[in-house]
């Protein structure tokens, strides 16, 4: 069976997106490491439990998991990137963690361990599904009667001032897109709570709670930094990439993100307001 039917999300993290991220990466693993702690917290993840890290990007979330759940535990991340796993393979090596494993997968499909795991955690990763309450079905089986499900996904772009401001500044030099479809995938595809609640109940979870969160999102170590991040990844840059803005327009726009974002400077980066919902779940069913 093909593990992979999620084609565009396939292509595009396998492509750009995902060398992207990976450039990206220790500035993204600085500035998600408070919302990744608090999806953590919320799964209340312990010694010896067994993990599964959806989404798991380049690892940073896996490996702090791996050691919370000790030498007798395991973790497993799985996301569909290659290049993404690449680097975190390269990280787990480096730690010399030996209770992670990391597997190239559609998490809609992939065949978990039935009912083998204690914890199903995201940062960020369960927003790409073509199809979510088949994914959250297909994750439920891999869990444990009585397991749980904790992750943490973005709220409206009206609540993150990050995504509003960035896509502002973007607007006024080219045409944005319109916005997807509120079914399709992408990385506000999870911020209605409740089409949240129905992908989860119909997916067999049960005890479904949503928690809204308001957590400042450092972007970048400097100024120049966080302009660059905003241009070139997240809503804001795919505006950009849509229009073919040539390189007088880009810089233009890179001008008027720094203005925009010196107010919100602290020399260390731009902390700018975001919004999320913590969600955690459990399966009260057998099969």
């Amino acid at each position: 069976m093909n593990d992979m039917i999620n084609a565009d999300m396939n292509e595009y993290w396998n492509g750009d997106g995902g060398h992207k991220w990976v450039r990206f990466q220790d500035r993204m693993d600085a500035s998600l490491i408070p919302f990744g702690h608090k999806a953590m917290a919320a799964a209340a993840v312990s010694a010896d439990e067994c993990v599964i890290d959806v989404g798991c990007g380049c690892g940073d979330t896996t490996l702090e998991m791996a050691r919370r759940v000790g030498p007798a535990g395991q973790v497993l991340g799985i996301d569909i990137s290659e290049p993404i796993l690449a680097r975190a393979r390269t990280r787990a090596a480096s730690t010399g963690e030996r209770n992670v494993t990391f597997e190239r997968g559609d998490a809609q499909i992939h065949r978990f361990a039935p009912a083998a795991a204690d914890v199903m955690y995201s940062r960020f990763g369960i927003m790409f599904f073509d199809d979510p309450a088949a994914a959250f079905g297909n994750l439920r089986r891999g869990l444990k009667p009585g397991g749980r499900v904790a992750f943490i996904c973005w709220r409206p772009v009206r609540d993150n001032e990050w995504i509003s401001l960035s896509l502002d500044v973007v607007a006024k030099h080219v045409p944005l897109p319109p916005p997807p479809g509120s079914e399709a995938p992408g990385p506000l595809s999870f911020s209605d709570p409740d089409r949240v609640r129905r992908i989860l109940t119909s997916a067999g979870l049960s005890d479904i709670a949503i928690e809204g969160s308001h957590t400042p999102f450092k972007v970048g170590g400097t100024l120049d930094e966080a302009v660059e991040f905003l241009t070139q990844m997240g809503p804001a840059s795919g505006a950009i990439a849509q229009s073919d803005a040539d390189e007088e327009t880009r810089s233009r726009i890179a001008a008027d993100m720094r203005d925009a974002l010196t107010p919100y400077d602290t020399g260390q980066g731009a902390v700018i307001g975001a919004a999320t919902w913590i969600v955690t779940a459990r399966n009260l069913k057998a099969g």
